[in-house]
């Protein structure tokens, strides 16, 4: 790699003070170092105080006369002075004339490597069927029309970006690539090439989402070379008239199919669910659904985002232009079966994670809380989301001590290999979705059972 200094473009610091050229960034660096730059101040610029739990800085001074207060004590660097700083140290500068300086930033290699409760950052879609909740519910600036958010992706199309901690500002997919047996399970590494197999969004819906089905795994990797889609809805907060609807109420021939999606009749011929908060849905691969208007739920899903639209009321797209139908992959993708329900069955008790939903893609319990709770998820072998849907609460790591906050509208991820940790309420009353994959040995039963009785509470 060879620069020269001004052909590189001059950008803001992170001490809100003077102006500076990066010789070397992480990302080319492929090692501990954060990055090498020159930074020039003007006289009587002076920073912020700044503190790194995980990081060493240093200074080597080009030209001038800085001053920086390091714990209370001041160090005044002139010209060829090269000054130090370890982590957890408080410091200040301050330019007592125009200063340039070669800055140097590296991670300490336990720390670059050190597994924490990894929060996200806000990852917004816009869609012709979003609503106004989302944007205020996160205490974002309001934004129209987004019908979903992101919380824990590792699709390319739109992975999720750390928002805390010593990987802040990469994206996850990034970062699991570091230590995937250590973030996802060794056994979810294993069975998904090192990939998160699991998106948490959030949905808002000011209308009716289009009639749709999802293709299992086998027609995806066929069709697509992707995984398949199945997923759950967990129902946070609906209109008085709200509803879903998931699965067929009369069996239709793929000749009667055809005719109803030409006709616009397919409509009545789904079953039609009135829903409440709490309520829970499974939709697995090949159940024809969709999501009625005034609805804000969360859905745990398969990390994929191949979709087949059977029907959408004519509708144009936000781009104006009519919006793709897919009714020939459906008709191969969809269960034509009719099933007795289609609404799963769950206790919802006080200070417990109750089971919610386990199948052989993601396992999901609803946390409800009031005082604080242990959970020891090590036997799992898999990484940890929590979804927080009402309240607030904070996630402490037993092993290492680190702690979160989760507000209410958030997500975090916990590693496999940190996954012993309490969640505590800060609020009079938590709700949390804890989704993972159950590597123990016990699932594989427990999940046929439960997927031939339809039921999830078992």
């Amino acid at each position: 790699m060879h620069k020269h200094l001004n052909d590189i473009t001059p950008a803001g610091t992170s001490y809100e003070m003077g102006m500076k050229r990066v010789l070397l960034s992480s990302h080319e660096s492929g090692c501990s170092i954060t990055q090498i730059a020159v930074i020039d101040l003007k006289a009587g610029e002076e920073s912020a105080m700044h503190i790194h739990p995980d990081l060493q800085d240093a200074f080597y001074i080009l030209d001038g006369t800085l001053e920086v207060t390091i714990n209370g004590t001041i160090h005044q660097c002139k010209k060829d002075d090269f000054l130090f700083i370890e982590q957890l140290n408080t410091y200040q500068l301050h330019a007592i004339t125009d200063v340039r300086m070669l800055a140097m930033g590296c991670v300490i290699e336990s720390q670059r490597t050190k597994l924490y409760p990894m929060m996200l950052e806000p990852n917004l879609h816009a869609t012709i069927w979003g609503s106004t909740r989302l944007t205020p519910w996160k205490n974002l600036p309001q934004q129209d029309h987004i019908g979903e958010s992101w919380e824990v992706s590792a699709v390319d199309s739109s992975p999720s970006i750390i928002a805390n901690g010593t990987w802040a500002g990469y994206s996850l997919p990034d970062v699991i690539k570091k230590m995937p047996e250590a973030i996802l399970g060794k056994a979810v590494a294993k069975r998904y090439d090192n990939k998160l197999p699991i998106l948490v969004k959030f949905i808002d819906t000011s209308a009716d989402l289009s009639v749709q089905v999802h293709p299992d795994n086998t027609m995806a990797l066929r069709e697509h070379n992707k995984l398949g889609k199945t997923e759950m809805w967990y129902i946070i907060d609906a209109q008085p008239d709200a509803y879903i609807y998931a699965g067929f109420k009369e069996e239709l021939s793929e000749k009667e199919y055809a005719r109803k999606v030409k006709d616009g009749s397919i409509i009545d011929a789904l079953a039609k669910h009135p829903v409440h908060t709490g309520d829970v849905f499974y939709i697995p691969a090949g159940r024809v659904h969709a999501i009625g208007k005034g609805v804000l739920l969360a859905e745990v899903q398969q990390s994929s985002d191949v979709t087949y639209r059977i029907y959408d009321y004519d509708r144009m797209g936000l781009d104006g232009k009519p919006r793709e139908l897919h009714t020939e992959l459906a008709a191969q993708a969809l269960d034509f079966k009719v099933y007795p329900e289609y609404r799963n069955t769950y206790k919802d008790s006080i200070d417990t994670a109750n089971a919610c939903l386990d199948t052989e893609h993601f396992t999901v319990r609803v946390v409800s809380i009031k005082e604080p709770i242990h959970r020891n998820m090590i036997k799992y072998d898999s990484f940890v989301i929590h979804t927080c849907t009402k309240g607030q609460c904070k996630i402490r790591i037993r092993s290492t001590h680190d702690e979160i906050t989760l507000q209410e509208g958030y997500s975090s991820l916990i590693p496999a290999a940190i996954a012993d940790y309490d969640i505590i309420p800060v609020s009079d009353e938590v709700k949390v979705l804890e989704s993972y994959l159950d590597n123990s040995t016990q699932s594989t039963f427990r999940r046929m059972i439960s997927q031939f009785l339809h039921m999830s509470n078992i």
